[in-house]
């Protein structure tokens, strides 16, 4: 009788131990579930902030073409007016002609003003980055990407971006500027470096399985390259330094 009788009482401790053990994971599985869901609503807000400035790059882009359509149009009516010079009198055709001429002067340098512009400040942001003034660097390539940028060096641009964010720290928002070189430029030399860094952001973040995954999809898509090896190092190291 007592053999019985501890036997259930042994089965209710068990029973109750693998109680405890199941609300304890749930309750780890609902905490991880919250903090997903909490970060992804953070970077989504990031994105629409990102989305707008990409809205804002296109309008400017449209303005450069509009500007660059008035130039060849204003070029063509003074070719027009050359070629029927021997039906208006000169003084009148002449005069008509150096105003288009001067229109078109000045609509020249605007459009050099604001490559040179937007140049210039690629170029300081990628040197303030490298000095260590990383907060510079943000300022100067955001603005960069606000302006009229040269479609070759985008990528370039958002990714010393997110490098700035990481020495800061900030690797959230790091996390959403390499995202958009992998997914916007398909074609850019700095993938693989980008995809490198955002795995070691999550990494730094303590989210060391993202930041695997990340870096197998890094092998396994750019298996040669520099970034890749850096990759296997961290994997096997089990760290997401540098």
């Amino acid at each position: 009788m007592n053999r019985v009788f501890c036997l259930f009482v042994l089965l209710g401790l068990v029973g109750c131990a693998s109680q405890q053990d199941l609300n304890s994971l749930k309750w780890e599985v609902d905490t991880l579930n919250t903090r997903l869901t909490k970060m992804e609503e953070r970077l989504g807000d990031k994105d629409r902030v990102v989305q707008q400035s990409l809205s804002q790059q296109a309008e400017l882009q449209a303005r450069y073409g509009e500007l660059q359509d008035q130039l060849f149009s204003i070029q063509g009516s003074i070719d027009e007016m050359r070629a029927a010079s021997g039906t208006a009198s000169a003084g009148a055709g002449e005069a008509r002609i150096n105003a288009l001429e001067q229109e078109i002067q000045a609509i020249r340098d605007s459009l050099v003003k604001g490559q040179v512009s937007a140049k210039s400040l690629y170029e300081t942001g990628v040197d303030k980055f490298r000095a260590g003034q990383y907060e510079a660097s943000i300022a100067d390539l955001k603005s960069y990407l606000t302006q009229n940028p040269d479609p070759s060096l985008v990528d370039n641009a958002y990714f010393w971006l997110g490098e700035s964010y990481y020495a800061l720290g900030r690797y959230e928002d790091a996390i959403l500027r390499y995202d958009l070189v992998v997914k916007k430029y398909s074609s850019s030399e700095k993938i693989p470096d980008s995809l490198l860094k955002q795995g070691m952001s999550f990494m730094k973040m303590g989210d060391k399985e993202t930041g695997e995954l990340i870096l197998q999809q890094l092998l396994q898509g750019h298996p040669g390259s520099d970034a890749a090896a850096k990759a296997k190092k961290i994997m096997k190291d089990g760290v997401g330094n540098g």
